[in-house]
């Protein structure tokens, strides 16, 4: 639950003024003198020069971020730190998302585009351990620190949307919840462009489902693959019955999470649990 144009300066030449001296032809000029006017006269050829070179120096030449189409990381080419951040979440990343099938795989829905798969603690350790490759991806694509292993959680589930091309584009993890509390944050953005600080009402209500996690991949957000995730995890989470949108909570949304659950719950009110 998003490039940055660099700016470039053009140097601009400076115009250069000079103090005007009579040329001193006289016999009454002394070696002294003529020395400190050469001295000066470097002075001012180095000083010149200085300021030259300081321009050359300041030409705009700052490199600007690209981002990968494979694994959508945002990251700058010339920036060493950058590329290896990169080069890691890459290989992570094509490892989590690469997805062959597997023959005893939980199909909840299927689309035009994909199909949506669950995964739980209970299935084969295989099984499992995709799941926990997915979210280790999106923990570092969402900015999540804390990463206990997904096997500590006895009751998170795993809502995987599959592709056509056999990729992981999405994912939701979720649980088990009894309460969530109403946001009560504004969600419109300030004059910074950022959005208020969450916060939420003191009495709780009752709620059923706890997204923790929901994540689209960049290139194929705002074409309700989100939403289809959402649609299916209300339908197959308890068995037997369809969730209401208002039993719905969300674990510390980001930005663009927060806009999505206002959205989709049709609130801005919508629960949060921790």
């Amino acid at each position: 639950s998003s490039g940055i144009n660099a700016e470039y300066g053009e140097a601009k030449k400076e115009d250069w003024e000079y103090s005007v001296f009579a040329n001193n032809t006289s016999s009454s000029a002394t070696p002294s003198t003529v020395k400190r006017k050469r001295v000066a006269k470097k002075e001012r050829s180095e000083s010149k020069h200085s300021k030259m070179e300081q321009l050359t120096l300041d030409l705009g030449q700052r490199a600007e971020p690209t981002q990968c189409l494979q694994c959508g990381m945002v990251y700058t080419n010339s920036v060493a730190e950058d590329e290896q951040n990169h080069s890691r979440f890459h290989k992570r990343f094509l490892k989590a998302s690469s997805f062959t099938g597997w023959k005893s795989e939980r199909v909840v829905e299927e689309y035009h585009d994909g199909r949506i798969i669950l995964v739980n603690q209970n299935d084969p350790k295989s099984h499992v351990r995709k799941m926990e490759e997915v979210r280790e991806v999106v923990d570092v694509d969402l900015g999540i620190t804390d990463r206990n292993p997904v096997t500590q959680a006895k009751e998170l589930q795993a809502y995987l949307y599959i592709s056509n091309a056999n990729k992981v584009i999405a994912a939701a993890f979720v649980e088990h919840i009894e309460k969530g509390y109403p946001c009560i944050s504004p969600h419109t953005a300030d004059e910074t462009g950022k959005l208020p600080l969450l916060k939420t009402a003191d009495a709780a209500m009752k709620a059923v489902c706890g997204v923790s996690r929901l994540w689209v991949f960049k290139q194929c957000r705002r074409k309700k693959v989100a939403s289809r995730l959402m649609d299916c995890i209300r339908a197959n989470f308890v068995f037997g019955c369809t969730i209401s949108k208002v039993k719905i909570a969300f674990s510390d949304p980001t930005e663009n999470g927060r806009l999505f659950a206002q959205v989709y719950c049709g609130t801005g009110n919508f629960l949060i649990y921790r």
